[in-house]
């Protein structure tokens, strides 16, 4: 019999990131599977695609009767309206069970900072934004000159009062900002700059991955003075060579209270959502990580920051 996932009070493990298609990239998922895998296995879940909002698709599959969470989001890279109040206006247009009503739904949904386009992702890849071992036809992939890509100028003025309206945004609709593929430095002043202007709901993204390979004693200093959650994602793991030892020495660092544990899965390559968390949550055992802390990671911290 397949162990449940872990729940408290009532609450269910809430994956805050997980891939779906139709895009560029081959996935598992499309928004109708990935939401019945997540009813069948009784996890909730963030839907990300990198080109688009996925707000839309997603409000149309929640039901009255769901008792898992189904959230959207958007990526804002290039294609979605890039790092302005755009790609956040057109995610709020499409989060709408009902077609017909004049107001968007009331629930919060996720809003990252550029994934594929930052110069930090760019470097990494060879200047491809998508990589053909993500499991993209050649073809799709899309060349980036030297500079091209999204990097945050804190002397461009034009710069920074685009990003500003995008947070404004965010935090006038008390949205959850996740910070992307950017570098360490950016990842820091973007984070100490939406906590200034008064954003409370903010995710690092996978900071161990190579784009951005934050240090310890500032994931540790950016959850005491900014509130900001450390995402540990279960698909870098393997696809980033990283290891358990380090996811245990960040939540060591930083407290349970203080990380978010996802899957950053929906690859063809990859197991489905619920048997990855359920070897993520054991490995992490195996590293010492006891139960009361994995249900904070992975149930109360996605819980506080949707619904809190």
């Amino acid at each position: 019999m397949t162990r449940p996932l872990p729940t408290v009070d009532g609450k269910c493990t809430l994956d805050m990131h997980v891939h779906i298609g139709p895009e560029l990239l081959r996935r598992r998922y499309s928004a109708e599977s990935l939401a019945e895998e997540a009813r069948r296995e009784g996890f909730g879940v963030v839907m990300k695609n990198h080109f688009q909002p996925t707000t839309g698709w997603v409000s149309q599959l929640r039901r009255d009767d769901d008792r898992v969470p189904l959230v959207g989001s958007v990526a804002l890279n290039f294609g979605a309206g890039g790092v302005d109040d755009h790609g956040v206006r057109a995610a709020l247009s499409g989060w709408k069970r009902d077609v017909g009503q004049a107001d968007p739904d009331p629930e919060r949904f996720v809003v990252w900072m550029p994934t594929l386009c930052t110069e930090a992702h760019l470097n990494l890849f060879g200047r491809r934004d998508i990589p053909l071992e993500w499991g993209v036809a050649g073809r799709y992939t899309r060349y980036f000159p030297l500079g091209s890509g999204f990097a945050i100028d804190t002397a461009d003025p034009k710069q920074v009062a685009a990003i500003d309206r995008a947070l404004a945004a965010v935090r006038e609709l008390d949205l959850v900002l996740a910070t992307g593929h950017l570098n360490r430095h950016e990842t820091a002043w973007l984070v100490e700059r939406a906590h200034a202007t008064g954003q409370r709901r903010i995710v690092m993204t996978h900071p161990l991955f190579q784009a951005t390979q934050q240090t310890l004693d500032t994931l540790s200093r950016l959850w005491r003075e900014c509130g900001a959650y450390t995402e540990l994602a279960f698909v870098n793991i393997a696809m980033d060579h990283l290891s358990y030892e380090s996811y245990a020495a960040v939540i060591e660092a930083v407290g349970a209270e203080g990380v978010v544990l996802s899957s950053d899965l929906g690859q063809p390559f990859s197991p489905p959502v619920g048997e990855g968390l359920r070897e993520y949550f054991d490995c992490l055992r195996g590293q010492g990580v006891r139960d009361d802390a994995i249900e904070q990671m992975a149930v109360l911290n996605p819980h506080s920051l949707l619904f809190g």
